[in-house]
């Protein structure tokens, strides 16, 4: 995180209450290579509670942009990683001993975003899942090390499917982006769409040319 990101939230905890919520979230931010388990959870309430609404924001991915100065797929991993925290390691959410951080003794949240991913894959045994679960958590592999293992349980069997899994995925891509690319010509030549809509459907659009 740059010193003017934090310089920004230093000035924006002095102004607001640190009983709430919205101060909770960006003291999580500012601890986030710590505690990147606590800011999962207050993201995860804010994006089903709908506080960012009260806050002045429209949509929780722009709350999280503007505020936060997170993209939509970190957000996201952190959200997925903290579910899979509650249901395959809950004890580890809350503090086992006085003055213990929540989240010290555990892998990185992209490390937990993969195995979840390996946990949802129905050709992968069991038995595998649970090994990579425990190489992340019990046996204190390196997360480097591990992440690749991980990454090869989820490839696809041979090079022919990674061929044409790849093939597949850059035509519906291309397709996507004529069609959205189409929307921003529209979008542009017209004034009865507010100039607001405007810029959060030209973020998505931004996403999207990101994925070429």
């Amino acid at each position: 995180m740059s010193a003017n990101s934090l310089e920004k939230i230093d000035k924006q905890l002095e102004e607001l209450n640190p009983d709430s919520l919205r101060y909770k979230i960006l003291v999580s931010l500012r601890k986030f290579r710590s505690s990147w388990v606590e800011l999962g959870r207050l993201l995860t309430d804010v994006a089903y509670g709908g506080d960012y609404k009260e806050w002045g924001y429209d949509d929780f991915e722009i709350y999280c942009a503007r505020e936060l100065g997170l993209k939509k797929p970190t957000v996201k991993k952190l959200m997925v990683s903290y579910n899979y925290m509650k249901s395959y390691e809950p004890n580890r959410l809350s503090p086992q001993e006085e003055n213990q951080q929540v989240g010290y003794d555990v892998p990185d949240y992209q490390t937990v975003e993969l195995l979840k991913k390996a946990r949802d894959r129905d050709d992968l045994p069991d038995d595998e899942k649970e090994k990579l679960h425990r190489m992340a958590f019990d046996t204190g592999s390196d997360e480097t090390a591990l992440r690749k293992e991980i990454r090869d349980h989820l490839r696809p069997v041979n090079d022919d499917e990674i061929d044409a899994a790849n093939f597949s995925r850059r035509r519906e891509i291309e397709s996507i982006l004529r069609t959205a690319r189409a929307l921003r010509q529209k979008l542009a030549a017209t004034n009865a769409v507010p100039e607001g809509v405007k810029e959060r459907i030209e973020n998505a659009l931004m996403e999207l040319e990101a994925l070429d």
